[in-house]
């Protein structure tokens, strides 16, 4: 049987009535609370019974206090005079319980409970928070404002839309909370001034769901980067996920190692304020250094890839499968052709670059027919015109000085697909440009040659059948 439970808590730093319910009832349950961390409330074991409990704040502690101060001392032992026995300490905040029926409250004076309140939460509470709003909208603007300019890209990546969703959530959150504080601030006051203490309006329901919602969408990122992505993504992720909890153990190692040594508040600050920078930067500066060295060396690559050297530069042999290939189109007389596929896809949207290009060092470069051709998958067919105009608007918009490019409607039925677009030029008229689309699948096409109504069928036969199948990562 356990005797330690660390849980995170959603409880609000001001919520003392809120806290004070909630340890109570862990009492209840055997669990009485020993430790407060930056991340989880540590409890212990003990016998169920009934305990109250109190919050009291004191302004001019800090969680980089050694210890407590003397003034602190000489009221912790006032409190235990009257039977309240401290629980913990967390920066301004100071918990206590008491196993007295009906005990005295520490507290007596409303007014200046919320004075020391309201001292607290302008030195720690409002000010993290007003910064973690202000840096967490500032990103999620930002995210906002990629998904505007650029869906498919923005929807196809996993992590991007991971993280502009936790930005979004997190600034969500913090304006909560903030909003939350400040009107029970402004409605205590008045009741203060009638000798009342107003109970905080508890926000732990909502502070729960935002929380569960960002662990099950950090899940599915994690998954769809373990099924979906490459080798190299899969490596990262694996990086990333090790480098947050080291830096925060370090951080915290030695905030606490200090505070056992006695160091004052301000050296404490200082060092641990140092040693975050500078963790930070050498942890992510050997995750850089590591996947650029394990790039160069072959750890990345497909056992089936070479390199060829060109004008004193390195090329990748990629010889990636491709659903379509020029050896499907046209009878071709070279066997050098390099077969590069990239993209991204997440459970609403993936788009992947097919390129088929001949080695540069090939003789008569130029004149070997090369192919290349976009496919873009929707999941969610709500999004299907608005992938087709990005991908219409993009192409036409390429050159918006010349305003030459316009897309025009052709017959569909060569080509297997629903809509066909050719593009064409208003000074050279029709190029060998194509949108194919198909059920939830959008393929944009270039041909260095007009091409024929066999190969049109042939097009849409190879890369028409991928609309069958949404979970396809082609």
């Amino acid at each position: 049987m356990k005797n330690r439970k660390r849980r995170i808590e959603s409880l609000s730093f001001f919520d003392h009535t809120g806290i004070s319910k909630h340890l109570e009832n862990m009492a209840a349950k055997g669990w009485m609370l020993e430790k407060i961390t930056n991340t989880v409330w540590v409890y212990r074991r003990i016998e169920p019974k009934n305990i109250h409990f109190a919050v009291s704040y004191y302004p001019k502690a800090s969680e980089f206090d050694p210890e407590p101060t003397e003034d602190q001392k000489m009221f912790h032992e006032f409190c235990a005079h009257t039977g309240w026995q401290l629980a913990c300490t967390s920066a301004q905040m100071q918990i206590f319980y008491n196993e007295r029926e009906n005990p005295t409250p520490i507290e007596t004076e409303p007014e200046l409970e919320l004075q020391a309140i309201h001292a607290s939460a302008k030195k720690s509470f409002i000010p993290s928070y007003v910064l973690l709003f202000a840096i967490s909208l500032l990103n999620g603007v930002l995210w906002i404002s990629n998904l505007l300019s650029d869906p498919i890209d923005l929807l196809s990546s996993p992590a991007r839309l991971f993280s502009g969703f936790a930005f979004l959530l997190l600034a969500l959150l913090c304006l909560v909370d903030l909003i939350c504080y400040f009107r029970w601030h402004s409605k205590a006051k008045i009741v203060a001034e009638q000798g009342e203490f107003l109970s905080v309006k508890s926000t732990s329901k909502f502070q729960k769901i935002v929380l569960y919602t960002v662990i099950i969408g950090a899940i599915v990122w994690m998954l769809n980067s373990l099924i979906y992505g490459s080798i190299l993504q899969k490596f990262i992720l694996i990086l990333m996920c090790i480098y947050m909890p080291a830096l925060f153990v370090i951080v915290n190692v030695t905030k606490e190692f200090l505070k056992r040594k006695k160091a004052s508040r301000g050296v404490n600050r200082t060092i641990t304020i140092l040693t975050s920078f500078i963790v930070a930067f050498i942890l992510m500066g050997t995750i850089t250094f590591g996947v650029l060295y394990a790039s160069r060396n072959g750890l990345f690559a497909n056992k089936n890839e070479e390199t060829y050297e060109h004008n004193g530069t390195t090329f990748v042999i990629y010889q990636d499968e491709l659903p379509l290939v020029i050896e499907d189109l046209i009878d071709v007389n070279y066997d050098g052709y390099i077969k590069e596929r990239s993209g991204d896809m997440s459970f609403i949207l993936g788009q992947f670059v097919m390129r088929q290009d001949p080695r540069f060092d090939a003789e008569n470069y130029r004149d070997i027919p090369h192919l290349e051709y976009t496919m873009t998958i929707v999941k969610i067919p709500a999004l299907y015109d608005l992938c087709k105009d990005q991908l219409i608007y993009d192409r036409e918009n390429r050159h918006p000085i010349d305003n030459r490019l316009e897309y025009k409607n052709e017959d569909a039925t060569q080509w297997g697909a629903n809509e066909v677009y050719r593009l064409y030029d208003s000074e050279f008229g029709a190029r060998n440009d194509y949108l194919l689309c198909y059920d939830n699948l959008i393929v944009e096409i270039n041909f260095d040659w007009e091409p024929t109504e066999e190969q049109k069928h042939t097009v849409g036969e190879k890369l028409g059948e991928k609309q069958i199948d949404k979970d396809s990562s082609i």
